[in-house]
This record gives structure tokens, C-alpha cells and sequence, in this order.
């Protein structure tokens, strides 16, 4: 008999590092979500959320740059994860080819999900860094006017629609596929889970949408006062995903 294939163990290693860091990276999406959602309850409950992020308790003293820090480092988190899992993809035009065939000629559900979390993920890193560039180099632009007013002045409705839907499907795919790997689901299970896993997108994405209509609304209502805070910086994440979706 041929001797055994010996793998290195950083393969193993590897594993476990991206579904750690995916499913903090889903956990992260929730809380997120949930964050912007406190918009649907006030205006004054969303400045309060947001200066609390900032460490600012008292109204007065708060420090932007923790936002900052907070950005950065689930910007740098979202790129090991993405390449890690790069090592997973098909990695030359005949390994696609053998997986439409594959799609063509096979119905399994998991293997169509595991490409659409494929092409969602791969979507997300070029959405991702127009949505962190406010966070990081403007922390002090988030709160519910500003926030308002780059979805519907500066064209961002076009980043945070898509990278919405991108996310949240990329996360709840990832965390129902990370059940069925490590959570010794069984076959006759997974129907339940893909329905929660159905579920929780449709919840997700329903909360997403009312906050950016409230942020839309907020911002309408304050819009005089919100003319006098312009924002230049702004203006090239506008024009960058144009660009991008000219070049592809």
C-alpha cells in the first residue's frame, strides 16, 4: 500500500482560525445591526448608543479615535478571514469549470450555498472598506443626521443596500455551515436549521432596511441644520464603487 499523505498541521490550524473568526465576525454583524437599529426607537437613543462607543458617558468628554480602533480592527480581522478562506476557493479556470459541472449535474443544497457564500464574500471585500472609511477616518460624522444624510446626499444607499444583503447572507450561510461542521448536526436536522438560518436572514435584513429608512427620515427632518456640516471626504467612496463596477 502507498504510504499515507502526511498534511502539515497549519492546515487544521488554518480551519479553526477561520470559522473563530467568522463566527465572531457574524456575532459582530448582530450586534452591529442591532446597534443601528436603535434609531427605530429615537434619535436620542441612537446619539446615546453611538457616544457610548466613544466612551463618552457624560455628554461631554468622549474619545472618536476608539471608533477608530474599532474599525481597523475588523477591517484587518474581515482580511485574514478572507484569506484564509481564499485557500478554499477554486484556483484556476478548470477547477470552476468542474464545479459548474458539478452544480449542473448535482441538486445539493449545502454545495449551492457554500457558492453563494463564495461570491457574497468576495463581494464584501470591496464593499467593506467604503463602509469603514467613515468609521475610521470620521468617527465623529456617525450619529443620526450625518449618518442620514450619506445615504441620501453622498450615494452610499448604493454601499449599504448591497453590503446589507452581501453580509447577511454571507454570515448566516457561514454560521449554518460552522452548526453543521462542528455542531454534529444531523441530515435529518438540517431542514430545521436551514429554515432558522432562512429566517434569521429575512429578520436581519427587515431590521437593516427600517434603520436606513430612519436614518433617511432623521435626516429629512433635520436637514437644515444638517447643511452646515459638509463633508469633502466623502465624495471619492461616492465615485469609488462606480469605478469598480465600470472596471468589472
Amino acid at each position: 500500500m502507498p504510504p499515507l499523505l502526511r498534511r502539515s498541521p497549519w492546515d487544521a490550524r488554518l480551519d479553526v482560525l477561520q470559522s473563530a473568526s467568522g463566527l465572531f465576525l457574524a456575532f459582530f454583524l448582530t450586534v452591529h445591526l442591532l446597534l443601528v437599529a436603535s434609531i427605530l426607537i429615537g434619535e436620542p437613543t441612537f446619539f446615546r448608543v453611538v457616544k457610548s462607543l466613544e466612551l463618552n458617558f457624560d455628554g461631554v468628554h468622549g474619545y472618536p479615535w476608539v471608533v477608530s480602533l474599532i474599525g481597523l480592527g475588523i477591517g484587518g480581522l474581515i482580511a485574514l478571514h478572507a484569506l484564509i478562506a481564499l485557500r478554499k476557493f477554486p484556483q484556476n479556470w478548470r477547477q470552476w469549470q468542474r464545479l459548474g459541472v458539478q452544480l449542473n449535474t448535482q441538486v445539493h443544497r449545502d454545495t449551492r450555498l457554500w457558492v453563494w457564500q463564495v461570491l457574497t464574500g468576495f463581494a464584501i471585500f470591496f464593499f467593506v472598506p467604503l463602509h469603514l472609511w467613515t468609521m475610521v477616518l470620521q468617527p465623529e460624522a456617525i450619529d443620526p443626521w450625518q449618518s442620514g444624510a450619506r445615504v441620501r446626499d453622498f450615494g452610499m444607499i448604493w454601499v449599504y443596500l448591497p453590503l446589507l444583503l452581501m453580509a447577511d447572507l454571507h454570515a448566516m450561510i457561514g454560521v449554518y455551515r460552522l452548526a453543521i461542521k462542528w455542531g454534529g448536526i444531523s441530515p435529518a436536522r438540517r431542514q430545521s436549521l436551514q429554515r432558522l438560518k432562512t429566517g434569521l436572514s429575512v429578520l436581519f435584513i427587515s431590521l437593516g432596511l427600517l434603520s436606513l429608512l430612519a436614518t433617511v427620515a432623521c435626516y429629512w427632518v433635520n436637514k437644515r441644520l444638517y447643511r452646515k456640516h459638509p463633508h469633502p471626504l466623502l465624495m471619492p467612496i461616492v465615485a469609488t464603487p462606480m469605478v469598480l463596477i465600470g472596471l468589472s
